[in-house]
Order: structure tokens, then C-alpha cells, then sequence
């Protein structure tokens, strides 16, 4: 049978050497996973990639803007596309119902001629022209009541004044 080696274990890695499996009253470690080899790292090319990383964040960063800019004009040229249709929608009603006013005050001035009020009233109403025409002239009704009722002991100011310069 075989015996096992206690000979120490001990990797350029390890802080504390490990002790060889199978004493008693020790456990077991689990293995460690075996690392890369450690070298030296190329300044130039650390400082190539991070130019790299840089050159793809600015790109993806620009490439964002301009399709942010690029939506936002869209967005407005829908906007002023909408804006000019309703423009020229309401300007076309707004031609329609001048028309329509127009056509309505010439009824109008066709409704109210003279000749066509004094036709309708001889033929539908049955008035008859008069012989003569007689104006009655105003009459002065006199005081107001509220004149009536005013004191007449003090003149108002403005008649006196007219009343001297006379």
C-alpha cells in the first residue's frame, strides 16, 4: 500500500504553505483554481484599448443625438404638416362663409327694395296707396313731473352763468 507524502505543498501564489491532505484532525482544502500567469502588462496597449472603448462610447453617444435630433425634427415637421392642413382647411371655410354672406346681405337688399315692400303690400296685404300725406307736428309736452317737484329757489349754476353774459 501506498502512503501518502506529508511533504509540504507550497505555490508562488500561497501566503502560508498547505499541508499535504490525509493528517488526522485536519480538513481537506478544496483546490484552488489555477490562475493565468501573471506578467507585464504593455502600457501602450492598455492605453490603444481604452482609446478604443472611448471611440465606441462617443460613437454610440453621437449616434443617440442624431437620432434624438432627427426625431425631434420629424416630430415637428409632423406637426407643422398638421398645423398647414388645418391652416388651409379653415381658410377654405372661412372662404365659403364669406360667400355665403355675401349671397345673404344681397337677399337681403332684394327684400327690403321699396318697390318690392309696395307690391307686397297692395297684393298680399290689400293696402291701398293714400290721396295725401299729412305730418303732425311734435307737441312741447311741458314740465316733467320730476321738474314739477324740483325747488325752483336756487338757479343751477350754468343757466345763471349764461343768463349774465347775455
Amino acid at each position: 500500500m501506498a502512503t501518502r507524502s506529508s511533504t509540504l505543498h507550497h505555490s508562488p501564489g500561497d501566503s502560508a504553505p498547505a499541508r499535504a491532505p490525509g493528517r488526522r484532525g485536519e480538513q481537506s482544502r478544496p483546490a484552488r483554481t489555477s490562475r493565468p500567469p501573471l506578467g507585464v502588462v504593455d502600457r501602450a496597449a492598455t492605453l490603444e484599448r481604452a482609446r478604443q472603448r472611448q471611440a465606441r462610447v462617443l460613437f454610440l453617444v453621437s449616434g443617440l443625438v442624431m437620432a434624438g435630433a432627427l426625431t425631434v425634427a420629424a416630430a415637428g415637421h409632423a406637426l407643422l404638416a398638421a398645423t398647414q392642413i388645418r391652416s388651409d382647411t379653415l381658410s377654405g371655410q372661412l372662404a365659403n362663409a364669406l360667400t355665403t354672406q355675401q349671397d345673404l346681405q344681397l337677399q337681403r337688399a332684394e327684400l327690403e327694395t321699396p318697390s318690392r315692400v309696395l307690391r307686397l303690400a297692395e297684393t298680399r296685404f290689400k293696402m291701398i296707396s293714400p290721396a295725401g300725406i299729412t305730418y303732425i307736428q311734435p307737441v312741447d309736452p311741458g314740465e316733467s313731473v320730476l321738474q314739477a317737484h324740483e325747488p325752483a329757489a336756487a338757479p343751477h349754476p350754468k343757466t345763471a352763468h349764461h343768463s349774465q353774459s347775455r
